[in-house]
């Protein structure tokens, strides 16, 4: 036991750093276009670049929107968003709950959303929502997300057994209804040491005769890192969570279903502003490090976000800024690569390496100053984060600063 609670107190302190000097793991399979997901606030205005998978969170269908009044369901808005995915190719995930008031004994729990909406809602009820909602949208491409921030209070205010109960049953319901969807985790925050605690107690718990990883196809992480800090933070985060999780034995794929930077702690006041450059590199530092930590799916949040968080993808026009330019360059970067290596060096340059049918792509970056590299043999040309490709020979020096340059060769 002794022995066990010291593994638990290593797991759940920050990791200082995911990639060592030497190397780092990598990804394994191809990257496919499912892992470029987004959350919209108005899915039915699609965005201008191309989104593998949608989140359907901060939309205007939780589960309050949803049932109106005690068993009546208006499902309107809800069947005009997963139209709207699906027109554009991508697949949908709906974040199931927030409960509404006539389903809870707690109707003014402390809630984020509303009053009594983070309250733990009646078995009955749950199953019954939970089952109208499957079998609607049965063989549409939709997954399942049981809840969101199940370990943030106003997200969530029952207990983690109550939450484990709604997992089984939810899992249940979809599996036994739309073989193809995916049960993913209760949404976990992962910055706070609470936070991760929360993570290990709730997947230490059995439910069914199983343990609750047994219900669940994917763990969702909330990667966010403090207010000012940067994408290797937050891998930071991952590698802390990681080792929670495997200290419960979870060997599951892990989806990052949101993710943005200078989020104040609480999720409340001003976001620490940057540079729009910094914006830019910060997205692509984000899809590179993720898919070489094994990730499989990374929400952006969010398309259209104009607060909160410091990196917009859009001006509130709609247009591109140039953080959204950059989405489609790494974009373009990583589809259909397999990234074979990551490492960072000394003087903190990281290096991944993404393979694909016609070569290889080299991606550096340093997050804290600029240096010089050399590029590899049949180095062809390098491209900014821009999209902006510049010719240039092997063996050549390069300067590299935070915003990541690919450089690309024939091998």
């Amino acid at each position: 036991m002794l022995a066990r609670l010291a593994v638990m107190v290593v797991a759940i302190g920050l990791a200082t750093s995911v990639l060592p000097a030497t190397s780092a793991s990598a990804a394994t399979t191809r990257i496919k276009p499912g892992y470029f997901g987004m959350t919209d606030h108005d899915p039915t205005t699609w965005p201008t670049r191309p989104v593998g998978a949608v989140r359907l969170w901060d939309t205007g269908v939780t589960w309050r929107d949803i049932e109106v009044s005690n068993g009546v369901f208006d499902f309107s808005r809800l069947d005009a968003q997963v139209a709207s995915a699906r027109s554009h190719n991508a697949r949908v995930l709906i974040v199931l709950g927030q409960t509404p008031k006539f389903h809870t004994s707690r109707p003014n729990a402390l809630s984020y959303i509303a009053p009594g909406a983070s309250s733990a809602p009646s078995l009955t009820a749950w199953k019954s929502y939970v089952a109208k909602v499957v079998r609607r949208y049965k063989g549409r491409g939709v997954d399942y997300q049981i809840w969101n921030e199940a370990n943030v209070k106003g997200f969530w205010s029952g207990s983690t057994a109550q939450m484990t109960e709604l997992t089984k049953t939810a899992a249940k319901i979809v599996r036994g209804n739309d073989s193809a969807a995916t049960v993913v985790a209760p949404a976990m925050a992962t910055r706070l040491i609470g936070q991760r605690m929360y993570i290990r107690d709730f997947y230490s718990r059995r439910t069914g005769g199983f343990p609750v990883s047994h219900w669940v196809d994917v763990v969702s992480l909330q990667l966010y890192p403090g207010p000012k800090e940067r994408p290797e933070h937050s891998m930071a985060l991952l590698a802390a969570a990681r080792s929670v999780l495997s200290s419960e034995g979870v060997r599951k794929p892990i989806w990052n279903t949101e993710i943005n930077y200078g989020l104040q702690i609480g999720g409340g006041g001003t976001a620490a502003k940057i540079s729009t450059r910094r914006q830019a590199a910060y997205v692509a530092r984000t899809y590179v490090l993720n898919a070489a930590s094994g990730v499989k799916k990374v929400f952006w949040y969010s398309w259209d976000l104009q607060s909160l968080a410091n990196t917009k993808l859009t001006y509130s026009s709609g247009s591109l800024t140039p953080a959204g330019t950059t989405y489609g360059v790494v974009r373009s970067w990583l589809l259909g690569s397999k990234i074979s290596s990551c490492s960072k060096d000394r003087r903190g340059t990281y290096h991944c390496v993404a393979t694909y049918s016609d070569g290889v792509r080299h991606i550096y970056w340093n997050p804290t100053k600029s240096v010089s590299i050399r590029t590899p043999a049949t180095t062809t040309n390098w491209v900014s984060q821009s999209g902006v490709s510049t010719k240039i020979g092997s063996n050549k020096s390069l300067s590299v600063d935070y915003a990541p340059k690919m450089v690309r060769s024939r091998r």
